[in-house]
């Protein structure tokens, strides 16, 4: 097949560092080539790729929330995009984004787009200085009969009418991360610090139980007053250390492997999240909070711990008992408190977990049956 990638201009492909979309990206472009089709990637031309390359900006915007609230950055590299592919390929994969949907009807070639966000009402108040939460739904809506792929089940929830093909969850080159089966003494974390994220109330729970967390993260200018106000102030109170954004997959796998477990305490249904799985494909398991799609990822009691958010918010009849971050306290506790075997028999359970379900290979294998269904 002849096939055309799509990816947004702020980040190149793979990622340096921080890029969850730009990660798949590069893992299905690379996947797609080495099964013999003809791919040809649209990104910015600082990407690395054995596909061919077709770009607009010679290197990637940057990853900042006032270059994506400018229309005319991503509007050029669509219009370029769609300029230059006018009916030359099979198939068109987008993971720009919604916005493309506008230009999907200037060519003949068919399209599926990845929906690597989400529309829960628990997000709005991500939106809520700029009002475009509702503009995207309403889009989205608009073009419902075009084929999407979701990232998780639970990504589909808050608008069940679009015409999904599959669900194709996001994955690893596992070999890219080193198994350890005994893991370190601290609590991790690795993300954007966003609080969305909840790495204040991982902070609390730390604190609480008198645990050392050790979190690195990328910090957009848009998170500044975030983490300047509710992260920053407890350095200095011995239970947080922050270390630089990790810039390499062997410097990730190692500072993930070397954690106790990893703490996820999201605060919005996150349609996937990949650093939840390169942390399990370290061994190291998971204690997060059951909010979009973690309970399709973490096997509670095998692979970490679920904990609902709150007593109002009651996601699933879990291991532990205990909401919010009270739970998170009881679900770290029940770890460190795990006899020797028990725990190592718990990092293998994340390990094969990943090996079944999250390779690369299915990734490829799916969006392949997707572009021939949809063909």
């Amino acid at each position: 097949m002849k096939i055309a990638v799509t990816s947004p201009p702020w980040i190149p492909v793979p990622p340096v560092g921080y890029g969850g979309i730009e990660r798949v990206v590069s893992n299905v472009v690379e996947g797609l080539v080495k099964k013999g089709h003809d791919v040809t990637l649209y990104a910015t031309g600082d990407s690395k790729t054995t596909a061919k390359l077709s770009y607009l900006y010679a290197k990637a915007l940057g990853n900042h929330l006032p270059l994506k609230l400018n229309p005319y950055h991503i509007l050029n590299h669509l219009y370029h995009f769609y300029k230059d592919a006018h009916n030359k390929y099979d198939i068109v994969h987008d993971n720009i984004g919604e916005i493309a949907l506008f230009f999907a009807d200037l060519t003949q070639t068919p399209m599926v787009m990845t929906l690597h966000g989400t529309f829960n009402e628990n997000t709005q108040d991500l939106f809520k200085d700029y009002g475009t939460m509702h503009s995207v739904k309403e889009l989205v809506q608009k073009f419902k009969d075009y084929p999407y792929v979701s990232i998780s089940n639970k990504q589909r929830e808050s608008l069940p009418e679009l015409n999904y093909v599959s669900t194709i969850y996001n994955s690893i080159i596992i070999s890219e991360f080193d198994f350890n089966e005994h893991g370190g003494n601290d609590m991790v974390w690795i993300g954007r610090m966003n609080y969305t994220k909840g790495v204040d109330l991982g902070i609390e729970a730390a604190e609480t139980i008198k645990k050392k967390f050790i979190i690195s993260s990328y910090i957009d200018v848009g998170d500044m007053p975030y983490y300047q106000k509710d992260i920053e102030p407890h350095l200095t109170m011995g239970f947080l250390s922050r270390t630089d954004e990790m810039k390499n997959i062997k410097g990730k796998s190692q500072f993930l492997e070397n954690g106790k477990l990893f703490l996820f305490p999201i605060r919005w249904d996150e349609p996937f999240g990949i650093v939840m799985i390169e942390a399990m494909a370290t061994g190291t398991p998971l204690v997060a909070f059951s909010m979009g799609s973690v309970p399709e990822v973490v096997k509670d009691g095998e692979t970490g711990f679920l904990v609902n958010p709150s007593d109002a918010d009651i996601r699933g009849n879990w291991i532990i008992k205990k909401t919010g971050v009270k739970g998170l306290c009881e679900a770290i506790e029940k770890i460190y408190s795990m006899p020797e075997n028990q725990y190592r028999k718990m990092r293998k359970a994340c390990r094969a977990h990943v090996e079944k379900n999250f390779t690369v290979e299915r990734m490829v294998d799916r969006y392949e049956e997707v572009y021939n269904k949809i063909l």
